[in-house]
């Protein structure tokens, strides 16, 4: 298998999902996945619900079960790229394009993968299925994809998720939350001088803008930054506020304020907005929120991503991360802050956890035998934690042994988004290697 050719037919593919434009995958490209695992000899199915589309395909029978998971789904492109992110850039052994690293670069490993395990004897049942809704939650791919191996009786021993990066074995990922507040506009009069505030986000060292990887004290948050702001200047009122929004799992590379210092000159007249004002003070207070979890490498975090004017409200949203399955701990903190911080304002507040976290010990059989085969490989074999969550949670909530790996990417949810091409084959020996020590006869 022609493993570029693979990687530059599915960037081709534009499967963005963006639900506020009502964007996501068609059929297109869980069409060509199917065809390339039936064509190896894996009984292939596309599986759809509500519009979305998921690639199913086994091979074997009875136990043990691995299933390896990947998603062909990708986010909005945003600004800054330097070449087509719907068309493959090959420069210095770096292959460019939205969904190279995240995850269309693992997509071509695993089928890479399946190819090379059709020539093998193996036991029991290997499954390999790709998703077409990660990026916005897995309940219509995952889900399903869970679903049916549970009614074919099928559910995995095993589950190597083909979604990291840098060729590390990642047993721990925290789970999702989100969090939305809302307030209703209270337009008013005010006077002063009019301000224009722009704050910006920068990841000390990175390029990506995904908000599992932020990190507090490290990275700054254009719209955190605006919150600080308001806290030290609490006379200023905002009239108005705009972002460059791409995702809710995406930081904003800008946020802009305009409103009124009423101590300064010239004195001006203006309609601003005091819950709005009070709500975007609040966000810092909302970030810093505390309860009990499991250890965790990047703690608990909270990033307001979103400012939606919808319905006479004003609402935010937050993309948050944390190693607990408990809701009811999370909305008791959150309503904590939201009383004094919000005090006199009719606000709500929703809290939404994902299915389960995840944290495989380092002394199980998968963990075991995936550092044996990237030892062989002389690849790093030392378990690492990653900030982001992936379809692993759909599957957590049941005893599975959980691993993520991934090729060598960079610019994840960014601009530029690429991955060393060289690390593709390598990762899908990876892969081929550990489902033979797991499999064997």
């Amino acid at each position: 298998m022609d493993y570029i050719s693979v990687l530059r037919q599915l960037i081709g593919f534009p499967t963005v999902n963006d639900p506020p434009k009502r964007i996501h995958p068609t059929r297109e490209c869980p069409d060509y996945l199917k065809e390339i695992l039936a064509n190896l000899g894996f009984e292939a199915q596309v599986l759809e619900q509500n519009g979305f589309f998921s690639v199913l395909g086994t091979y074997g029978k009875g136990r043990p079960v691995t299933l390896l998971l990947a998603h062909f789904d990708v986010v909005p492109i945003g600004p800054g790229w330097d070449t087509d992110p719907f068309e493959l850039t090959i420069r210095d052994g770096m292959g460019f394009g939205r969904g190279t690293a995240d995850d269309k670069g693992n997509t071509t490993a695993l089928l890479l993968s399946a190819e090379e395990i059709m020539q093998h004897e193996i036991k029991g049942t290997v499954a390999f299925a790709m998703t077409g809704d990660e990026e916005i939650g897995g309940q219509n791919g995952a889900t399903v994809v869970r679903a049916q191996l549970e009614k074919q009786k099928l559910f995995p021993d095993y589950l190597i998720t083909a979604d990291g990066v840098g060729m590390q074995i990642v047993t721990r990922r925290r789970n999702t939350v989100s969090v939305t507040v809302s307030v209703p506009q209270q337009p008013e009069p005010c006077q002063g001088e009019i301000v224009n505030q722009r704050f910006t986000t920068d990841y000390v060292g990175r390029q990506s803008r995904h908000s599992a990887y932020f990190q507090p004290g490290v990275d700054r948050h254009a719209l955190l930054s605006a919150s600080s702001y308001l806290l030290h200047n609490p006379d200023f009122k905002i009239s108005s506020a705009d972002g460059s929004y791409v995702k809710s799992n995406v930081v904003p590379d800008w946020f802009e304020i305009e409103g009124i210092n009423p101590h300064s000159s010239p004195q001006e007249k203006k309609i601003c907005d005091s819950n709005l004002t009070r709500l975007l003070q609040a966000l810092l207070p909302i970030t810093r929120i505390q309860f009990p979890t499991q250890l965790s490498d990047y703690g608990i975090t909270f990033c307001p991503n979103l400012l939606y004017e919808r319905d006479d409200q004003w609402e935010i949203y937050f993309d948050g991360r944390a190693m607990t399955n408990e809701a009811g701990l999370i909305e008791k903190a959150l309503k904590n802050v939201l009383a004094e911080k919000l005090s006199g304002i009719p606000y709500q507040s929703k809290v939404r956890l994902g299915k389960a976290f995840m944290n495989t010990p380092t002394d199980s059989l998968l963990v075991q035998t995936a550092q044996k085969v990237a030892s062989k490989l002389d690849q790093k074999v030392d378990p690492i934690e990653l900030g982001g969550a992936s379809d692993t949670r759909h599957f957590t909530d049941r005893p599975v042994q959980a691993i993520d790996f991934g090729p060598v990417g960079f610019g994840v949810h960014g601009s530029n988004e690429h991955v060393q091409l060289e690390s593709i084959p390598l990762t899908a020996r990876f892969y081929t290697q550990l489902v033979c020590a797991l499999h064997q006869s």
